[in-house]
């Protein structure tokens, strides 16, 4: 168990990749100040870091399930990461000089949402099969 409960990085990565669609104004527009990007994927990052340390620690048990979990994590670490450069001006070594560009193109920054919500909605529909 981590904070609360099991998939609780899943969700927010569904509400951040929502956030982000939003952004993106391909479904639906929702245009918030960019500290409310900052800190939810400051929060993201947060609960990415408690699941990972989490499959570390429970490396013996479903151990291909595990490995993609924790290689997933990474994909959302660098997503999190490359929006916190772009929305709070911050420089994070290699990531503000090489992904940041890439969200100057609206249809990116929807793609990279899409993976966000499909990519964690996917984790909480199978997560309660590794259990």
């Amino acid at each position: 168990m981590k904070l609360t409960f099991a998939a609780e990085d899943a969700v927010i990565g569904v509400v951040c990749g929502l956030l982000i669609i939003g952004f993106a104004g391909k479904w639906f527009s929702l245009k918030l100040p960019d500290f409310t990007y900052v800190l939810a994927f400051g929060i993201f990052i947060i609960f990415i870091l408690i699941d990972i340390m989490h499959e570390f620690s429970d490396l013996a048990r479903h151990f291909g399930f595990i490995l993609f979990s924790i290689l997933h994590n990474a994909a959302d670490l660098i997503v999190s990461l490359t929006f916190i450069s772009h929305f709070s001006g911050w420089n994070i070594p290699y990531i503000t000089l090489n992904l940041v560009p890439y969200l100057k193109d609206a249809m990116a920054v929807y793609y990279v949402g899409l993976f966000l919500l499909i990519g964690n909605a996917i984790w909480l529909v199978i997560f309660p099969f590794a259990e």
